[in-house]
């Protein structure tokens, strides 16, 4: 669990090198060895589903929504994926009739192995659709308030397949002053996440 801990050098190293900045704005994943990152973005597709399967088996959480058609349209760097509670008390009937479902939003990059946690607990409709894009002022640290076992369900599971979920404030760092980055959820000044965490329709 990620308690306040100091941001790991090679986290560090990898979200902030200006290299891989620039890939990851034009939507390339930085090249890490020894991963699927390295190796092109089929593999790194068919590996998030792996680790959004793992996370769906765990005896805390299970995944209510994973958005792998990046919102139905244009490209998301990551993949949203929203966990609720196994044991149905985070579902209610709304107030249209359909099952709200609160949760934790975590996103998956798809451009290095790294992921962001979002504060607040999200509600999807019976429909799948969300009621908010993630954005870079929630992110935030696990484990989440009201939710510790399932952060830790959630840690384990992306430490078995080598993803680090990012700090937040590292996050909220000033990226590359030249980059352009292809999406509409942030404008320039970019930060951090708006290179590795950036959707365009």
């Amino acid at each position: 669990m990620d308690n306040g801990r100091a941001v790991s050098p090679r986290q560090e190293d990898l979200l902030l090198d200006p290299e891989y900045q620039a890939r990851a704005a034009s939507g390339k994943a930085a090249p890490v060895e020894g991963g699927p990152w390295e190796a092109g973005s089929e593999l790194v597709e068919g590996y998030l589903r792996r680790v959004v399967a793992d996370l769906h088996r765990g005896p805390e959480l299970l995944v209510h929504h994973a958005e792998f058609d990046n919102y139905g349209s244009g490209y998301a760097s990551y993949v949203d994926v929203l966990l609720t509670r196994r044991d149905g008390t985070a579902r209610r009937v709304g107030p249209g009739g359909g099952i709200e479902v609160q949760g934790i939003t975590l996103l998956l990059c798809r451009l290095a192995p790294v992921a962001c946690v979002m504060t607040g607990e999200r509600t999807d409709d019976s429909s799948g659709g969300m009621r908010s894009m993630p954005t870079a002022e929630r992110a935030a640290r696990m484990p989440l308030r009201g939710w510790d076992r399932g952060c830790e369900q959630v840690t384990r599971v992306l430490e078995r397949h080598g993803i680090t979920c990012a700090d937040p404030e590292l996050l909220r760092r000033r990226a590359l002053p030249d980059l352009r980055v292809d999406g509409v959820l942030g404008d320039p000044p970019y930060l951090v996440y708006d290179v590795w965490f950036h959707w365009a329709d």
